[in-house]
């Protein structure tokens, strides 16, 4: 997880409107100096990589540092060989780095799901090359706390950030408030207003709601939900943020992203007209349709009778609305005065 989390970093970097720069550093794993260029394609941000077979880190770091000259990086993430075991070799080599950069963070990624040997490496590196912070991996199961714990109490640095999935934009600030919360099934509910707001757009969201409403909801404003939904991490994500989750996740069956992506093919396979109106999707349309999708007649019977009741359910809310504003009322419990209640 070291090299992804260097991405990982430079995507969190790029949100804060900083110029993040990417250096290859392992030079023990040709992959990840590969996997470094590719994730830099895939984000948007410059790598430098070494000649193949250099062997001479404090070289190529040289080398690297005459390149960063030519960029225009405000901040530079070098991603250096690591070990889960302890190196003698690895830790002399990262002190002459350590030396010549001078660096003003030094991050140990370190994999929450190995438990114990996690805090060995800490603990071993921190004494080595003295680091300043730790980033921990794969903190989005349940019982992986215990490391965060161990490793905060044993090395007395702090946990800067935590890696919450595959994504690469699962990266976040750590907090152990939230952690602890989620690991107790209490959810996260700040995370999640804090992905809301990365992934919306004010004016959309206005007029999203507008369009709710008034229940002209169509399939633009369904495929646009959706496309918010998936910047926001995916549905699996999002429910493990809501309070009370937690446990019960175990007890659900899996949401499938999959599912959802064969629903977007179905939607993006409908002309415009059809997105506006899917009442004029009669049977010839409907085959056109699953065609167009790669999927079948029955799931785009599916999509459209869900959707259907969806609508009939806002038309429905839309309705009470206006009898509760004609009785002077906002609902109940006296939820007039919130956006959306009255």
């Amino acid at each position: 997880g070291k090299t992804t989390t260097s991405g990982k970093l430079a995507v969190h970097l790029k949100k804060q409107g900083r110029r993040p720069l990417l250096i290859a550093l392992d030079l023990y794993r040709p992959a990840a100096i590969d996997q470094l260029a590719q994730i830099g394609k895939q984000i948007d941000v410059p790598v430098f990589t070494p000649e193949p077979g250099e062997t001479d880190v404090v070289k190529v770091a040289k080398q690297a540092m005459k390149w960063i000259e030519t960029q225009n990086g405000t901040v530079t993430i070098f991603d250096t060989a690591g070990r889960q075991e302890i190196d003698e070799n690895l830790v002399a080599e990262l002190k002459k780095l350590r030396d010549f950069l001078d660096p003003k963070e030094t991050l140990l990624v370190a994999d929450s799901a190995t438990g114990q040997q996690a805090v060995s490496v800490a603990t071993h590196f921190d004494e080595a090359i003295g680091i300043t912070g730790l980033v921990l991996t794969k903190l989005d199961g349940d019982a992986r706390g215990g490391a965060a714990l161990s490793m905060r109490s044993v090395t007395q640095k702090p946990i800067k950030f935590a890696g919450t999935g595959e994504k690469m934009s699962a990266l976040e600030t750590f907090d152990p408030d939230r952690v602890a919360n989620r690991i107790l099934g209490m959810g996260d509910v700040v995370g999640l207003v804090e992905k809301a707001a990365e992934a919306m757009d004010e004016e959309e969201t206005m007029r999203m709601a507008k369009r709710l409403q008034k229940a002209q909801f169509d399939f633009n404003d369904f495929l646009s939900q959706m496309k918010m939904m998936k910047k926001m991490g995916g549905m699996q994500d999002l429910l493990g943020m809501l309070p009370g989750m937690g446990k019960q996740m175990a007890n659900l069956p899996a949401v499938d992203d999959k599912k959802m992506k064969q629903t977007e093919a179905i939607v993006l396979s409908m002309t415009p007209k059809e997105r506006t109106r899917p009442e004029i999707i009669n049977g010839s349309r409907r085959k056109r349709i699953a065609r167009g999708s790669g999927t079948t007649v029955m799931q785009v019977n599916q999509l459209l009778k869900q959707f259907g009741m969806m609508r009939k359910m806002m038309k429905s809310k839309g309705k009470m609305k206006k009898m509760m504003k004609q009785f002077g009322g906002g609902g109940p419990g006296g939820m007039g005065g919130f956006p959306g209640f009255g």
